[in-house]
């Protein structure tokens, strides 16, 4: 009988040895690609945040490393002047970890956009955080329209002109209240992280 659990917890600890060095192994090999994955995701968002017409240095954040949680970026226009800061936040949400980036612009920090950059919520419901609609109808896709195609997102949309003291005013999404306040926080924390970078400059 000894012998027999004996047997079995060496072939039980030679397969979780054998499972584990392939899992470490098949991480090392992909792991350049998953970063590279995910730095690509981030560079839309940030773009995507960013006022139109504005450019960003994505090499050159102003605080940070590129593509690195705490990264502040700065988005300038035509002019040259500043047209928005964006910086990501992120906090747990109903069953993912749910990512923003934010672009903002002082001196009351308001929002002008809001981006997901990742989550993993409940489809249906949570994920609703990260879906656009379009405002193109059918008609408009098979005959064509003069109108220019516009992506909403009741959710994210609300932040527009808010600065985190008015966060508690962006209504929650029905029955995805817990992700609906992930968004929040992240928002706010990538808030903070622009006035942070802003208020430090000489």
């Amino acid at each position: 009988m000894i012998r027999n659990v004996l047997r079995f917890l060496v072939v039980l600890s030679v397969c979780c040895i054998v499972m584990g060095g392939g899992v470490a192994v098949l991480y090392a090999v992909f792991k350049a690609d998953l970063a590279r994955r995910d730095n690509e995701t981030k560079e839309t968002a940030i773009r995507q945040a960013a006022p139109a017409g504005a450019t960003v240095d994505l090499e050159h954040p102003l605080v940070g490393k590129p593509f690195e949680a705490g990264a502040v970026y700065l988005a300038k226009g035509a002019d040259g002047k500043p047209a928005a800061y964006i910086a990501g936040g992120e906090a747990t949400g109903y069953s993912s970890v749910v990512r923003v980036v934010v672009a903002a612009l002082p001196p009351d920090f308001a929002v002008s956009r809001v981006v997901v950059v990742s989550q993993a919520e409940t489809p249906g419901l949570g994920t609703r955080v990260a879906e656009a609609k379009s405002t193109a109808t059918l008609w408009d896709k098979l005959f064509g329209s003069a109108a220019t195609e516009q992506l909403l997102n009741p959710f994210l949309d609300q932040f527009a002109g808010k600065s985190p003291a008015q966060f508690k005013d962006v209504h929650a999404i029905t029955a995805a209240t817990i992700t609906s306040n992930a968004a929040k926080r992240a928002a706010t924390q990538a808030v903070d992280r622009i006035r942070k970078a802003v208020e430090a400059k000489p």
